[in-house]
């Protein structure tokens, strides 16, 4: 007789199979601009009177603690909800903010996303961060890139699921006329977009844990809450798309271990239209607490500042020599890759802050 397990085990399969089809079929609704079909149901944050017209990198002010920063962001509901605890501009979170060490584990963690005044039927585009816009976005992206240089990326968006978690396993580019019209003129992305240059139906895959999270999610939830699962690549043309692509392409840029911004990991996760968000939240907390430890599997050692595999005093020696103080560039005398590596939070100089990092390591510290 198989056991309970085994029979969850064989069903889960069974359904997974069919989620991953349904998600396929689905995947023309989001593509769509009608709202998908209607208006999502209200959440209690719906900030009517959020206006701003400043882009993230306008508004953003990093924290200088020496932690490097990993960045979320979000389009329609639920995924611009459940991201609020990890946003720093108190119009968007009333609340504390999270995102500071977050957890202890030596991230910062930023979220940005729209608001959607008076609801998404009526404003499906949002208003603020990233816009459900092919232009916003872009304008949104690499300011924001170049002023966090994130260790990591998690980009989310609304699915046609209910409650999925779908991690996509990449994401492709298009000739401007095969995407999707957004919902603002221009509808499709146009020649100042650095995306307008990519190859037709390039594709770029995702680099998180992604089984991990899936097997870490499902051991909290059951599938009628929080359903995870794998879609080898997201099918659609719009902005979950757009934005996924996004993740993927700045994290292959910077994927260069002699990188002094090295983004580890990058990918896109469509989140169920229907899902609560309670539940939404804890799932993004799962997901960031599986991704950032496999970040950690991934980085050297912070305190090895001469990168010889060990923490001892030549190390401190290194440091010194590399010290810049404040918004200043590296000395003379200071290799750049060893610059880096004291530049713990990726802010360009090489200051106390990073130093306190280091400490943490360091024998006898």
């Amino acid at each position: 007789m198989q056991s309970n397990k085994t029979l969850r085990t064989a069903s889960r399969l069974m359904l997974g199979v069919v989620v991953a089809f349904t998600a396929t079929q689905l995947a023309h609704a989001q593509e769509t601009a009608d709202g998908f079909g209607g208006d999502v149901p209200r959440y209690p944050a719906d900030y009517e009177g959020f206006r701003d017209t400043r882009g993230p990198a306008d508004t953003l002010e990093l924290i200088d603690n020496g932690f490097p920063n990993f960045v979320i962001t979000g389009y329609w509901p639920p995924t611009n909800e459940m991201l609020r605890p990890w946003s720093t501009n108190p119009a968007q979170n009333p609340g504390q903010w999270v995102g500071e060490n977050w957890e202890d584990r030596g991230y910062n963690v930023y979220a940005f996303f729209p608001e959607f005044p008076g609801g998404t039927t009526a404003n499906p585009k949002g208003d603020g961060d990233f816009e459900v816009d092919y232009q916003d976005t872009s304008a949104d992206w690499f300011p924001l890139m170049d002023l966090a240089r994130p260790i990591g990326i998690t980009t989310h968006s609304r699915a046609g699921t209910s409650v999925g978690w779908e991690m996509e396993g990449g994401n492709r580019t298009y000739f401007t006329t095969y995407w999707t019209s957004d919902y603002l003129s221009p509808y499709k992305p146009t020649s100042e977009m650095p995306i307008y240059y990519e190859p037709h139906q390039f594709e770029r895959w995702s680099s998180l844990p992604m089984q991990d999270i899936v097997d870490a999610v499902d051991a909290v939830f059951s599938t009628s809450q929080v359903d995870p699962f794998i879609s080898p690549i997201d099918e659609s043309a719009f902005l979950s798309n757009c934005i996924g692509y996004h993740g993927n392409w700045w994290r292959d840029e910077h994927i260069d271990p002699n990188d002094p911004i090295r983004c580890y990991v990058g990918g896109h996760i469509h989140v169920g239209r229907n899902m609560v968000t309670l539940h939404a939240t804890m799932a993004t907390e799962i997901t960031l607490r599986v991704t950032l430890s496999h970040v950690d599997t991934l980085r050297p050692p912070v305190a090895d500042i001469n990168g010889d595999a060990a923490n001892n005093i030549q190390d401190l020696e290194t440091y010194t020599g590399c010290m810049s103080g404040p918004d200043n560039a590296a000395p003379g005398g200071c290799d750049p890759l060893d610059f880096a590596r004291a530049d713990t939070n990726r802010d360009g100089d090489a200051d106390t802050a990073d130093f306190r990092v280091m400490q943490i390591e360091f024998p006898g510290t």
